[in-house]
C-alpha cells in the first residue's frame, strides 16, 4: 500500500509537471528579423560627461540594477547589466506591450482599416479585434509584419493563458531586452528606424496626448503627469514605458534620448523614484538646453 501510494504521488507529480509545461507552451509567436544594427557611439560622442554617466549606475535609485540603457541618436551610449541579465535576455515587461498595440493601431489607422474614434481611449481588447478584423488577419501577425519586422527585431512571443484562448495585447510579450532599444529609437525619433519612417510622425504626437481626464495617461504611453517622485522631470517633453517593479522606458524627444533601466522590485521602498534617475542622465548631457527658473511654489511643491 505505501509502495502504491508513493508511485500515485510520484505519478501525480509527473502529470502536475507535464500540465504546467504544457500551459506555459502556448505562445503566439511574433516573426522578426535578425537583431543586427544598432550602432553605437562612445558617450563624449553624443555630448555626455562620461564620468557622470558611469555614476548613475551606483546611486542609490539603481540599487539591484538588472539593466541601464542610454541611447542618443540612434546610437547606444552606455550599457550596465546585473543579476543574471544580459542584452539577449528574453523578458516579459509587462505594460510595455501597450505600446507596440498604440504603434500597430497607428499602422492600421494609416492603412485605412478602420477609423480611430475622436476620443481615443486605450481598450486593448477593441483595438487589437480591431486590428485582427480590419486586416483579416492574427494581431501577431499584423504586428510582425507592421512594426517587428521593420524594427529587425529578434523573434518574439506573447504567452496564452491556453490553446486557442485569446492573444493579450497589453502584456505578457516577450522580447530580448535591446529590442526594447529598436521601439525605444522609433519613439526618440518621431516614427523612424534607421532613417525609414516606420510610424507616421503624427500619429506619436497623437500617442503623447492626453487621453484620461487626470491628463496622466497617454495613448499606450504613461506622461510625465503620472511619474512620482521627489522632484519633476527636467526635461519638460518626457513620457515614458511602466513595467513590473522597477522597470522604466523614458523617452526624451527633444533630446532623442532614450533610457531603459530595470531593477528588483524589493531593491528600494515602495515610493520608488521614477524621476530621479532619468535626471541624472539628462544632468551628464553637456548640451542639454538651459533649465528655466522655477518659482518658488515650484521649488517647495514639486510639480506645480
Amino acid at each position: 500500500m505505501v509502495l502504491r501510494a508513493a508511485t500515485l504521488s510520484l505519478l501525480w507529480l509527473l502529470l502536475s509537471v507535464a500540465a504546467c509545461t504544457q500551459r506555459s507552451s502556448f505562445k503566439a509567436i511574433v516573426n522578426g528579423g535578425d537583431a543586427g544594427g544598432l550602432a553605437r557611439a562612445q558617450p563624449v560622442d553624443e555630448h555626455f560627461d562620461s564620468a557622470a554617466l558611469e555614476r548613475v549606475p551606483a546611486d542609490a535609485s539603481a540599487a539591484s540594477l538588472r539593466a541601464l540603457v542610454v541611447m542618443r541618436h540612434e546610437h547606444i551610449v552606455f550599457e550596465r547589466y546585473g543579476h543574471g541579465i544580459d542584452a539577449r535576455s528574453e523578458l516579459d515587461l509587462g505594460q510595455f506591450a501597450q505600446v507596440l498595440l498604440a504603434l500597430a493601431t497607428g499602422a492600421a489607422v494609416r492603412d485605412d482599416l478602420f477609423p480611430l474614434p475622436a476620443r481615443s481611449e486605450f481598450d486593448a481588447v477593441k483595438l487589437r479585434d480591431a486590428i485582427a478584423n480590419g486586416a483579416h488577419q492574427s494581431y501577431p501577425d499584423y504586428l510582425s509584419m507592421n512594426l517587428w519586422r521593420r524594427l529587425n527585431a529578434a523573434p518574439a512571443w506573447i504567452s496564452l493563458s491556453g490553446a486557442g484562448g485569446p492573444v493579450p495585447a497589453d502584456c505578457c510579450f516577450h522580447a530580448q531586452l535591446m529590442d526594447w532599444m529598436r521601439v525605444a529609437e522609433l519613439l526618440s525619433e518621431n516614427g523612424r528606424f534607421e532613417g525609414k519612417q516606420v510610424i507616421a510622425p503624427d500619429w506619436i504626437e497623437r500617442m503623447c496626448r492626453p487621453v484620461s481626464a487626470d491628463r496622466k495617461q497617454g495613448f499606450g504611453v504613461q506622461l510625465a503627469a503620472s511619474a512620482h517622485g521627489a522632484e519633476p522631470f527636467e526635461i519638460e517633453d518626457v513620457f515614458f514605458l511602466r513595467g513590473p517593479g522597477h522597470w522604466r522606458m523614458w523617452i526624451v524627444p527633444s533630446l532623442q534620448l532614450a533610457v531603459l533601466f530595470g531593477a528588483d522590485e524589493k531593491a528600494t521602498a515602495d515610493s520608488w523614484d521614477e524621476t530621479r534617475l532619468l535626471n541624472l542622465v539628462t544632468r551628464a548631457l553637456t548640451d542639454r538646453p538651459a533649465q528655466k527658473e522655477q518659482s518658488k511654489l515650484q521649488q517647495l511643491v514639486p510639480g506645480h
